[in-house]
């Protein structure tokens, strides 16, 4: 056998295994260019790791989702994956908009591509050799019963790969709808990549319990090595003449990102979840004393964008986000109330459980939570509001709204039935006629948050389980800027993060403390007359001022 022969076979053999060897000697043309390995050696072990389950916290353009496409389309082609993959993203408009300006461009640029698709024309569905190569958004189309969210597009026929594509914009429930996808397939791959955004949220929470790989870059003068993403802003220097340079940790000569690799700071996580972490830092396209000048002198003030997208950071202002520790800052030294002469105010979050708040005014502009807890039924509520003098309450009217109105024409003290409203402005809307309360949703998570963080406007209990509890739900919301895909229209509002029912139970307590007046506390002596409630009459101040 000829020495040419048996070249052929082996090449043919390394492209039929390896993404990378298919794409970069098939010079794969993309829009920006021929596929190289210059300025792009970090993309060489993501393309050929195969690895069950991954993740990549990446900076804007860094080319993960072609990345992932190239191995997608080599796996469909040489029937790696028979049935077939789904990309998963934000909304049928990215959808749309990366089917026709990214795809569709790369199958008409390679023959060696086009050759194994024998139609384009569907923006949803691409048939790749033998199997299907799906694409679709990943946000709810309907509504289940109330609670339980759908997709259509989520439900379709299964598959061994699943991609969710700027993982962090997407909802859970339809992130969990489309990993049924995969239950019957022996494959069953699944990538996660998105630009960060909240800490410990999303993929920044994905990779923190992954095997968090690194690029790490040798210094060729002394020989450390040198992560650019976790040694910023250090890992930067200006010279005399302007330009700014990448610097090794150690020596602060200057060093290059072509002299990197991947290092496994958990390498023992493997078999759960791959992680891959980089940024524009490591770009070979963008000039780090753009990085720079942006982390010093944010466009527009905005801190956020550059972490996320230039650092491939998560990062949220404090002012955005109650921390874990906030609220056990306000905890006081008494502990939990087992009953009270009242008058006390009651807020109920329905879910699973029943999460219960039981507040009171000891002085005048002074709000205590002095009982909470999660119950199972209605009943245990009742005894609650029983037990500690309960004079108005706040229960949520979804998602069983019979539910709650049963319950609330069975009490006998003030109860109301609350809706958010987005259209709503400034102070609740309370309709005592109706027993209905309303109000801005962003606008009453803004008050208990600043409800937390304003020194001498709250206190809880002293630390315990329950009151953990409390403190992890209460943090699980973050305030970001949403941009509607459809629209372009942007505002800002409340992420849920995870199990956020206590913050929502704290929110109708507060509603319902501007119903009652000064607690008698356990003696039954009642110290003034009311809690300033003038707010109710303005919206030229504060509903909140007390």
């Amino acid at each position: 056998m000829s020495e040419a022969k048996t070249n052929d076979e082996l090449a043919s053999k390394l492209r039929a295994v390896d993404a990378w060897y298919w794409a970069y000697y098939n010079n794969l043309q993309l829009q920006s260019g021929p596929f190289k390995m210059d300025g792009h050696e970090y993309q060489v072990d993501i393309l050929r790791c195969d690895d069950r389950e991954q993740c990549a916290v990446k900076g804007a353009q860094m080319a993960f989702t072609t990345n992932d496409i190239i191995k997608s389309v080599h796996g469909l082609i040489y029937g790696k994956y028979p049935q077939g993959v789904m990309y998963i993203f934000p909304s049928t408009q990215t959808v749309r908009r990366f089917s026709q300006s990214r795809f569709t461009p790369l199958i008409e640029a390679n023959s060696f591509i086009s050759e194994h698709i024998p139609k384009t024309d569907n923006v949803e569905l691409k048939r790749v050799a033998n199997a299907n190569l799906y694409f679709t958004g990943g946000r709810a189309t309907r509504t289940i019963e109330g609670t339980k969210k759908s997709s259509a597009g989520l439900k379709s026929e299964p598959v061994d790969k699943l991609v969710f594509d700027e993982y962090d914009e997407m909802d859970e429930e339809m992130v969990q709808l489309a990993l049924e996808r995969t239950s019957h397939s022996e494959v069953q791959e699944v990538s996660y990549l998105s630009t960060p955004s909240i800490p410990d949220f999303g993929i920044d929470a994905k990779y923190q319990k992954s095997t968090q790989n690194v690029w790490m870059i040798k210094c060729e003068h002394c020989g450390a090595e040198t992560c650019l993403e976790i040694e910023f802003p250090n890992c930067l220097e200006e010279l005399k003449d302007g330009r700014v340079i990448r610097v090794c940790k150690k020596c602060k000569k200057e060093i290059f990102s072509r002299d990197g690799k991947w290092v496994s700071l958990y390498p023992d996580r493997k078999k759960d979840l791959t992680g891959w972490w980089i940024s524009q830092l490591n770009s070979a396209y963008v000039d780090p004393k753009k990085i720079l000048e942006k982390f010093n002198n944010p466009p527009l003030g905005n801190i956020t964008e550059v972490y996320n997208s230039k650092l491939g950071r998560a990062y949220i202002a404090s002012e955005n986000k109650l921390t874990v520790n906030d609220v056990y800052g306000v905890c006081s030294r008494d502990p939990m109330f087992k009953r009270h002469a009242g008058p006390t105010c009651m807020g109920v979050d329905v879910g699973r459980y029943f999460h219960v708040v039981i507040g009171s005014h000891p002085t005048s502009g002074m709000l205590k939570a002095i009982f909470m807890a999660r119950v199972s039924e209605l009943s245990e509520v009742h005894r609650i509001a029983k037990d500690f003098n309960v004079q108005c309450g706040v229960i949520d009217s979804e998602p069983e709204k019979r539910k709650a109105r049963d319950f609330q024409d069975s009490e006998d003290y003030e109860m109301f039935l609350f809706d958010y409203n987005e259209f709503q402005r400034h102070a609740p809307n309370f309709d005592s006629k109706n027993g209905v309360v309303t109000m801005n949703r962003t606008e009453l998570c803004d008050a208990t948050h600043d409800l937390i963080v304003v020194p001498g406007r709250y206190e809880i209990p002293s630390r315990c389980e329950e009151v953990e509890q409390y403190a992890k739900e209460m943090a699980n919301i973050a305030k970001v800027l949403d941009e509607d895909a459809e629209t372009g229209s942007r505002r800002y509002k409340y992420k849920k993060l995870g199990a956020d029912d206590y913050r929502h139970a704290t929110n109708y307590m507060l509603l319902a403390a501007m119903r009652i007046g000064i607690s008698r506390g356990l003696d039954g002596r009642k110290t003034k007359d009311a809690w300033d409630d003038s707010f109710e009459d303005s919206e030229n101040i504060s509903w909140m001022a007390a």
